[in-house]
């Protein structure tokens, strides 16, 4: 497994351990929106993990091809159709305001 980058998102909204929520649900525009940069290659179609503060990890495939050093989005990597259907499980209660620390790795 290769790290491909981490960043810091702030929660928008309120959930319980063991609710379910979705990536825009929990995180506005703007949060989404931030950038990091990748620490290695990955291409389209890559499995990835992503390692979300108080929620369980969850896996998905890259859906872009990107250098090493490119910034990129949040959630840009993620599939489209996970970033807005694939249901997150709080390990933690997640208050909003709170800061969580995402780290995205190749599986």
């Amino acid at each position: 497994m290769g790290k491909l980058g981490c960043i810091e998102v702030i929660a928008d909204e309120d959930v319980k351990a063991g609710e379910e929520t979705t990536i825009p649900s929990l995180f506005p525009t703007a949060e989404r929106s931030k950038e990091y940069e990748l620490l290695e290659d990955v291409r389209d179609g890559t499995k990835i993990r992503i390692h979300l503060a108080k929620v369980q990890p969850f896996e998905s495939t890259a859906d872009a091809t990107v250098k090493k050093g490119e910034k990129v989005s949040c959630w840009r990597l993620i599939r489209y159709a996970d970033f807005i259907n694939k249901k997150l499980v709080a390990s933690e209660d997640i208050r909003k305001g709170d800061k969580l620390k995402i780290t995205y790795e190749t599986i």
